[in-house]
């Protein structure tokens, strides 16, 4: 007991925090400026990918434009080249499919990263996805 004066006042009445509840206040206070730190980093995350996957599209559609605009007839078969866009590298891969018509191709374009090999590997999930139907110049169908 402490005394102030000629009265005796208890331990208790002190004011002040424990030692422990500063560390337990640390503790609450550390957990919470993680969450916060980890959604925005997953906000970043999905950030690069919506960037990724427009740019990939971008790519696709030029393919496609670049096809329509020589009006050629494409041979059968899987191709793959580099397709950049800004400063991202992409593979293309172009397939070309006959179609119950003969008149026509079904040619389909899927983008996916580039690998670390070479410029023309393909590596990751498909980025990018798109499909079109082209006529034969020659055959009459416009």
């Amino acid at each position: 007991m402490m005394s102030k004066g000629n009265r005796l006042l208890p331990q208790s009445s002190k004011n002040g925090f424990a030692l422990i509840e500063v560390l337990v206040g640390l503790a609450v206070l550390s957990i919470a400026l993680l969450a916060g730190l980890r959604a925005i980093a997953n906000g970043a995350d999905t950030q690069l990918a919506v960037s990724q996957r427009t740019m990939a599209l971008w790519s696709a559609d030029n393919v496609l434009m670049d096809l329509r605009m020589s009006r050629g007839w494409p041979d059968l078969g899987t191709s793959s080249f580099s397709c950049p866009q800004a400063t991202n590298v992409f593979v293309c891969q172009r397939k070309v499919i006959t179609t119950p018509n003969p008149a026509f191709r079904r040619i389909e374009i899927t983008v996916y990263l580039s690998s670390q090999a070479g410029a023309d590997v393909a590596s990751g999930p498909r980025l990018a996805w798109l499909t079109t139907v082209v006529s034969n110049p020659s055959g009459g169908v416009m």
